[in-house]
This record gives C-alpha cells, structure tokens and sequence, in this order.
C-alpha cells in the first residue's frame, strides 16, 4: 500500500508473488464441508492476508503452518478493502526454490579430462537442482537432462569445488515462475 496515498500499489485482478512469514493461519470449514485457510504472510515491510480455498488449502496443507517461509503467487483482491488480499494460486516453500548449479570449464579439453570424475560426483546426488555445464573459452552452455538432477548440500558443493576449484562452481536461484 503506498502509504501517501493509501491505495494499493497493485490492480485489483493482477497476479503477485509475495514471500514471507507464516505469521497467522485461521481455518475455515466452507459450507460444503471443506477446509480452507486464511494466513498472514509477514516480511520486513509488512504483511498481506492469504485466503488459501479448499482445492489449494488440501494440496498444500503440510506446508501451512506457522513460522513456514513460503513464497505465495495468486491474483490480488482489493475490493473495498485498502489493504487488499492475494488469492492463492501457488505456494512454494523458501527451500524449495528452483535452483541451477553451474559447472564452468576452461575449455572442452578440460572437460574431457574431468568429465568421468564429476559425472561420478553427479551421479551419487540426487535432488531438485538442475546442472548446467558451461564451457567458457567455446561459450558453450549444455543443460543436463533431469535425471541428472542433483542436491546442492554443502558437501556436496564442497566435493565438486576440490575437483573444478571455487570460482567454477555457482548455485543460482532461478526465478519464481509466477
């Protein structure tokens, strides 16, 4: 809310992301017998109530408690309301954020030679994370297929940086796909 003029500083309808605190969770059992939740996500400016519906509020339920950090994406409803609401459309867990690790080679020959030995190192995680492989004198970039998908641990990161050296070796967050 812009606090000069006391209006939203989104449109009624338009899709948000927000990310924060589960500071407050009410439940509700609708009139056809289903739950559903209204939560008050809260983070360093200020907080937004989430109406959860039954469809989304059973999908997510384990992950709907208090002092979670989620991301939330929905359709924002400001109505007569100053504050406004957001709509849940999607809710993701901090921890569960997309993210990619980048391996960076010298050159083709480089990766020759270590291609066995990390692949070995890939092969013995197993995750979420996506493993891009970037060949920096080629400017060749090759994402691996997901089953190559792995987990970023700090031992493992701590594996793959005594094979590759520290600055050949990133984690980056990708976007939230709103």
């Amino acid at each position: 809310m812009d606090e000069e003029t006391e209006q939203a500083r989104v449109e009624d309808n338009s899709r948000a992301t927000i990310g924060g605190m589960i500071t407050g969770k009410v439940t509700k059992i609708t009139k056809t017998g289903q739950m559903m939740a209204f939560l008050t996500i809260e983070d360093l400016v200020g907080s937004v109530e989430v109406l959860v519906f039954p469809k989304d509020y059973e999908k997510n339920r384990d992950i709907l408690i208090e002092e979670s950090k989620v991301f939330v994406t929905g359709r924002v409803s400001v109505g007569d309301d100053p504050v406004g609401k957001l709509i849940c459309e999607k809710i993701l867990p901090f921890d569960q954020v997309p993210r990619q690790l980048w391996l960076q080679f010298e050159n083709k020959e480089v990766y020759d030679t270590l291609a066995d030995t990390v692949m070995d190192c890939l092969r013995a995680s197993e995750g979420r994370d996506q493993v891009v492989i970037w060949l920096a004198r080629e400017r060749a970039r090759k994402i691996l297929p997901a089953r190559w998908n792995v987990s970023c641990t700090p031992a493992f990161l701590e594996e793959l940086t005594a094979i590759l050296g520290e600055k050949n070796v990133k984690v980056v967050q990708k976007g939230l796909k709103v």
